[in-house]
């Protein structure tokens, strides 16, 4: 996989990324703290979490470390108890993840990259797939945020991956 391809898949990600928040913000205080009994409980639990792991991996990227149990309940109450709040902590996330990725070359994909898990414990793997499953992640959650929108009896957009290549074209 070359750095061109990761930030195409990047591109997909926040493309997706994009149409589930618009959905989301035309959504009542209600709607999106029902507790759906799916992944984090609620659409705004499951946004919250996946910015709040888009921000842990890029963190690990640039050499930072965090670790502590508590790091997604203080992220949710802290940061995005409402969809502008979440918007607003996630773009920077974007951005900054954007730029690292502008800089990153092919060369640096296939090294091995240590990172500590939220426990402490410590892993290894190749950056390149640290990067696959961040979106890998993203597609999985932004699947259950539009589940549940359907089960508002709302239409969802549709995220997938073909959507995305079809509108670039």
């Amino acid at each position: 996989m070359t750095t061109d391809e990761i930030r195409h898949l990047f591109a997909y990600t926040e493309w997706a990324n994009g149409l589930v928040l618009d959905a989301a913000d035309k959504l009542s205080s209600e709607q999106l703290l029902n507790d759906a009994k799916v992944s984090h409980g609620s659409i705004l639990g499951t946004l919250a979490h996946m910015a709040g792991a888009e921000w842990i991996w890029l963190e690990r990227w640039l050499g930072t470390t965090i670790t502590g149990t508590n790091v997604w309940e203080q992220w949710t109450v802290r940061y995005c108890d409402t969809m502008q709040k979440l918007r607003d902590q996630w773009k920077p996330i974007v951005e900054k993840r954007h730029a690292y990725l502008e800089r990153l070359t092919d060369a640096e994909l296939p090294r091995d990259l240590s990172f500590k898990r939220l426990t402490g414990e410590m892993y290894s793997l190749p950056l390149v797939l640290q990067l696959q499953h961040v979106v890998n992640h993203a597609t999985l959650h932004r699947g259950q945020v539009v589940g549940m929108i359907r089960q508002l009896g709302i239409t969802p957009p549709a995220t997938d991956l073909l959507f995305y290549l079809l509108a670039r074209r």
